[in-house]
């Protein structure tokens, strides 16, 4: 499993095939089939054993804050050591123990607040929101710099340049003169906080 996971990190999901850690081990790709019955199967484990990284050890916090920012910070780690997690989670949706272990965490976030009466709706979508906040900023994260220079690069081709100085895109014509560098973004800890005042003061409305 390892050997699976390393050659994930370091060259990509698509890397990653029977033969290729057969060959790693130096064992016959035959042999492998002992453990797992596909390479399908071998990604299932390998997501479940790398959600695992996703888990709050021990007792979960009994503030809702502290619990979920706890939760966002484990499953952001997990996410950018191993980037092919979240694409693993999207095409292959698999409800693993794993995976499971962390829903209820999610869910144990925010006990308190459901036994002082807050609706579920309104539980249900905190802990939705810290989710995609965490996974919508780790895709950035990860993918900024790449888009980034590919649009640099765009900004110079002829047709570019051509609507650019008709005068329809003052704002963004300014933005490419000053060099077209996408902006500095807050830290994963301050967005999270910011979410979090958020749902302070929406839970401090309710009746």
């Amino acid at each position: 499993m390892q050997t699976a996971l390393r050659i994930a990190d370091t060259e990509g999901l698509e890397a990653v095939s029977i033969r290729r850690i057969a060959r790693e081990l130096r064992s016959g790709a035959m042999s492998l089939y002992h453990y797992f019955d596909s390479r399908d199967e071998l990604l299932d484990l390998m997501g479940d054993t790398v959600a695992a990284e996703m888990l709050v050890p021990g007792k979960m916090p009994t503030d809702w804050r502290e619990a979920l920012r706890a939760i966002a910070h484990h499953s952001h780690g997990a996410f950018t050591n191993h980037p092919w997690l979240l694409s693993t989670l999207r095409e292959r949706p698999r409800v693993s123990p794993n995976l499971l272990r962390h829903i209820e965490q999610s869910a144990q976030s925010v006990a308190a607040l459901a036994e002082a009466g807050v609706h579920g709706d309104l539980l249900a979508g905190i802990v939705t929101a810290v989710d995609d906040y965490t996974i919508g900023y780790t895709l950035r994260e990860l993918h900024t710099g790449s888009v980034g220079a590919r649009f640099a690069d765009e900004y110079e081709q002829p047709h570019v340049r051509y609507l650019l100085e008709s005068g329809e895109f003052p704002l963004l014509a300014q933005f490419v003169a000053a060099g077209g560098q996408p902006p500095r973004w807050h830290s994963f800890e301050e967005g999270l906080e910011w979410l979090l005042d958020g749902f302070a003061a929406r839970l401090a409305r309710e009746p």
